[in-house]
């Protein structure tokens, strides 16, 4: 595309030469065409040179330097633009090379100051784009360093979540061994299924999954709770194709089986609550215990859950967590950003 506009700029230029040579000596606008295409394609290639020059000849690179050398160039492009455009007569033979010089004296300083306003433009407008394609080139270079930290970011937060989720995990299994050995090897077998999804979820999935891993993982607890725990479920069907980052949700029900009713006797409630406001997915958790471990949302949990969407999401999400009427809960909102069609699990 820049090309195109670099050959179409110079053509046009041509056209208002041929136009203005023809106005002033009274030829027809046919008769001083070729002339005005050698005057600009000879300033067309010069400009070439131009653009590599200013491609390596910065101010920066020396004051002095900058000057002599743009001088000299000017110079020179000015002086064969002055003459090239008689060149043709010479090539025809309408005129000898000695005689360009007294053909050219009446316009030869027109010609000279039109030679250095064009070195400028061209000088300029190269200048110009370089100056452009540095700075998106910076741009892209410091878009690409945010990514990469954002990555290393989350790939942090990730691994500090999956050895906690682990380290629960298997301190649940380990309440089974002893009195229930059948329950445990159940567990085992769900547990093989939670890491696989822990360990190998893209950076998005649809919520489906998530709910889906969520479930699991109540179920996985509930081998060691039995009838203690006791769960509420309230999910919008439209909420399934909705991405969200893996492990968004199950943390912070985890957070409420280890805070709100893990180590009470008579178990307790949790309610777990997914529906669409306005652009917003909103996640609630619930239980009606008391909390408070997770009182000032300090949990890993939470806290891994927050920063998390403060990375992926920066304000477009939010998690606030506090004491209810009735217990502590957590209530994640995050915007809509994209959705995927549901596929077979």
């Amino acid at each position: 595309m820049g090309w195109v506009l670099y050959v179409a700029s110079w053509l046009a230029a041509a056209l208002f030469w041929s136009a203005a040579g023809a106005s002033s000596s009274g030829r027809s606008p046919l008769e001083t065409l070729p002339f005005g295409l050698v005057a600009m394609a000879t300033a067309a290639t010069m400009g070439l040179g131009v653009w590599r020059l200013t491609r390596r000849l910065t101010w920066e690179g020396g004051r002095a330097r900058f000057v002599v050398l743009h001088a000299l160039a000017l110079a020179a492009f000015s002086s064969v633009y002055a003459t090239s455009w008689m060149w043709l007569d010479v090539v025809r033979g309408r005129l000898d090379a000695g005689a360009v010089l007294s053909r050219s004296s009446p316009v030869l300083l027109w010609n000279l100051l039109m030679g250095c306003w064009l070195y400028l433009v061209v000088a300029g407008c190269s200048y110009a784009v370089h100056a452009e394609r540095r700075a998106r080139a910076s741009e892209r270079a410091v878009r690409e360093a945010q990514l990469l930290a954002q990555q290393a970011q989350l790939a942090a937060l990730r691994a500090r979540i999956n050895p906690h989720f682990l380290y629960n995990a298997l301190h649940s299994v380990g309440a089974l061994v002893t009195h229930d050995p059948r329950r445990a090897d159940q567990a085992l077998e769900r547990l093989g299924d939670l890491l696989r999804y822990a360990l190998d979820a893209e950076d998005e999935v649809p919520f489906r999954r998530e709910w889906a891993f969520t479930k699991d993982y109540l179920a996985f607890e509930q081998l060691r709770l039995a009838d203690r725990l006791r769960l509420e479920c309230d999910i919008d069907p439209g909420t399934s194709t909705v991405l969200v980052p893996p492990l968004v949700l199950q943390p912070l029900v985890e957070n409420a089986v280890r805070h709100g009713l893990a180590d009470r006797a008579e178990g307790g409630r949790i309610a777990v609550r997914a529906r669409i406001e306005g652009n917003e997915l909103v996640l609630t958790v619930d239980d009606d215990g008391a909390g408070a471990a997770a009182a000032d949302g300090n949990g890993i949990g939470v806290h891994s859950v927050r920063e998390r969407l403060r990375v992926l999401y920066g304000p477009g999400a939010s998690v606030e967590a506090g004491r209810r009427p009735h217990g502590f809960g957590v209530t994640l909102r995050l915007l809509v950003r994209g959705r995927r069609e549901e596929q077979a699990a």
